[in-house]
């Protein structure tokens, strides 16, 4: 592909996968956002060597597998932290989960959730957290995406399995430069870091800094906002994890997001002062069982169904791990499901509990 220039694919269900490697790698206006401007649509996509598929490019950008919305090019092959974030009511609010591409909420012992945060472009984080303890089941999905683990502590099926795996991970009870406590709060949901104690902990300890050859990507994106139009409305989603009413998503018009609400407030991040809100809303079914008859188990490998919401719309799903490697979501008829590019939230749910899901 010739790098001078910019070209933008006009069929809007290409998905991200196909994009990556058409990609630019120069960049001329060094003083360029890191949300580019628009593209001429007048201009036309050059070809691929590989097949001559058209292929979405911007000078200087490539789309995030993650998000399927442009970055900057320096980003592109590089793995991501993945954070636990405290999600308990004497957490609130929470500080820079806002800037996360991928949130997972799943539940821990004692029926509370705690998120695993992804952040491909954790460098710029200025102060994430409260940070929590490892849980086994937030390391396998770590290794599925192949982030770099960011906890404060573990139990001890964690530690096993990052012990037996060889997680990257960055844990706060042996690394005291990686995170530092605010004496405003009180412990254990006062654990903190940024973009640069989290890069100097990388470094530190010589962690592979880009994706592992061969690997896939979770997600499919269309290139453009594509509505569902299949006349199935969802402007508020109630995730009652433990029947308890006190967590849901609002679909707001204006901007086609939902906006998050838990423990019958809206839920803000204290650093930006906005409340959060995200493109699209995944509820997966799952299965968790305790061991140990406290700690849980939560079953990655069975697959299972669930929702996809975007655009004040929404579709049943399934989700499969393919080869044991990686989780994907598919249509009811076994495509793989194409979201809208943007930020994305996924309530991991009982798979028991199905009627705790309620779609208004």
């Amino acid at each position: 592909m010739k790098k001078n220039k910019i070209a933008l694919l006009l069929i809007g269900t290409m998905t991200a996968s196909m994009l990556f490697a058409g990609c630019g790698k120069k960049k001329d206006d060094k003083s360029t956002e890191a949300t580019p401007p628009s593209v001429s649509i007048d201009q036309v996509a050059t070809m691929s060597d590989a097949g001559d598929i058209p292929l979405a490019y911007k000078e200087g950008y490539v789309i995030s597998e993650l998000t399927g919305e442009w970055i900057d090019e320096s980003l592109e092959n590089q793995r991501p932290i993945c954070m636990m974030i405290n999600n308990i009511i004497d957490a609130m609010p929470q500080s820079g989960i806002s800037k996360a591409d991928l949130t997972f909420e799943i539940l821990v012992e004692g029926g509370v959730t705690r998120y695993l945060c992804v952040f491909k472009d954790y460098a710029s984080l200025e102060k994430v957290g409260p940070v929590r303890s490892a849980r086994h089941y937030y390391v396998r999905m770590n290794d599925f995406i192949d982030g770099i683990y960011a906890h404060y502590g573990w139990s001890d099926y964690a530690r096993q399995l990052i012990e037996q795996e060889g997680t990257n991970n960055i844990n706060g009870l042996y690394d005291d430069k990686a995170y530092y406590r605010d004496n405003s709060r009180y412990a254990p949901h006062n654990v903190y870091t940024d973009g640069a104690r989290l890069k100097d902990a990388v470094e530190r300890n010589g962690y592979r800094t880009t994706y592992k050859d061969g690997l896939g990507h979770m997600f499919e994106f269309n290139l453009e906002d594509t509505p569902l139009a299949n006349n199935q409305t969802a402007n508020k989603i109630m995730t009652a994890y433990n029947g308890s009413p006190s967590r849901w998503f609002e679909y707001n018009e204006e901007d086609q997001r939902y906006y998050r609400f838990q423990y019958n407030e809206k839920q803000m991040d204290v650093e930006t002062q906005e409340q959060l809100s995200y493109k699209n809303v995944i509820v997966m079914f799952a299965n968790y069982e305790p061991i140990d008859g406290y700690l849980l188990h939560l079953d990655w490998y069975s697959g299972g169904t669930g929702y996809y919401f975007t655009d004040g719309e929404y579709k049943e799903i399934k989700w499969e791990n393919v080869n044991e490697e990686q989780v994907r979501f598919f249509d009811q008829d076994g495509k793989l499901l194409k979201m809208n590019p943007g930020n994305t939230f996924i309530t991991v749910f009982e798979a028991d509990k199905p009627q705790n899901i309620t779609i208004e």
